[in-house]
């Protein structure tokens, strides 16, 4: 009796692993093998930010991955496909993982937690998601944001005393780009009110014109953002 109880339960257990196997994501064997390659490599602090990037060079540029069918705000982690926005927030992610595994020996487990907690901060305003509003849709609000919790440094003022004054209106004068803003206008006056909260914001930057002669000054490993010329972005 003993015998059989045991066996079934040996049986059992392996049924279950194989179902956790079975359950990881493609994402979460991306963080996985992250993981493996830095401790392989020895991803230095200093360092760790390049290696990141170049570990996704070849991943393919897909816009508007964070957008769902409904409008709702879902926190989606998707490392296979990126954009601009979302190849820096989980480049930014993944390296401040890394350096809590760093600095608190997490184990694998813990690291594939941390993560997507990591992700939501940076990409939500405050780092708390809520309705689609909650999100941090402009880059110059998401640099202010994400300076106020330790996750950037704006250095552009170290190289240039020009001076961009924010003006925002956008998406609030042009919901019926943005699915979200279609399904639920309700979202526009929220939305206004975080553009009118940005006015007169002031960030430093670069001319296109100065850039050459700074260039070779810039530390690799750093944020690049451009400033376009599109009205109210």
């Amino acid at each position: 009796m003993f015998r059989s109880l045991l066996i079934i339960t040996l049986f059992l257990s392996a049924l279950l692993s194989s179902s956790c196997r079975a359950e990881m994501t493609e994402d979460e064997r991306i963080v996985l093998d992250i993981l493996q390659r830095s401790q392989q490599n020895n991803w230095t602090s200093a360092h760790r930010i390049d290696s990141l990037a170049d570990y996704f060079l070849e991943t393919p540029y897909v816009a508007a991955t964070l957008e769902s069918e409904d409008g709702e705000e879902n926190l989606v982690i998707n490392l296979r496909e990126l954009d601009c926005m979302t190849f820096v927030e989980n480049v930014l992610a993944l390296h401040r993982m890394l350096q809590e595994k760093e600095a608190h020996h997490y184990t694998q487990a813990r690291c594939l937690q941390r993560f997507p907690e990591i992700l939501e901060n940076i990409r939500y305003r405050d780092g708390k998601r809520g309705d689609y509003s909650s999100r941090l849709h402009y880059t110059s609000e998401w640099i202010r944001n994400n300076s106020s919790k330790a996750y950037v440094k704006e250095i552009s003022s170290l190289y240039s005393d020009s001076i961009y004054r924010v003006h925002l209106d956008f998406m609030s004068t042009h919901p019926q780009l943005y699915k979200a803003l279609t399904l639920h206008p309700d979202l526009v006056a929220k939305i206004s009110a975080i553009e009118t909260s940005m006015e007169g914001y002031q960030l430093s930057y670069i001319p296109k014109e100065e850039l050459s002669r700074y260039e070779k000054d810039i530390p690799s490993g750093r944020i690049v953002a451009i400033v376009g010329s599109t009205p109210g972005l």
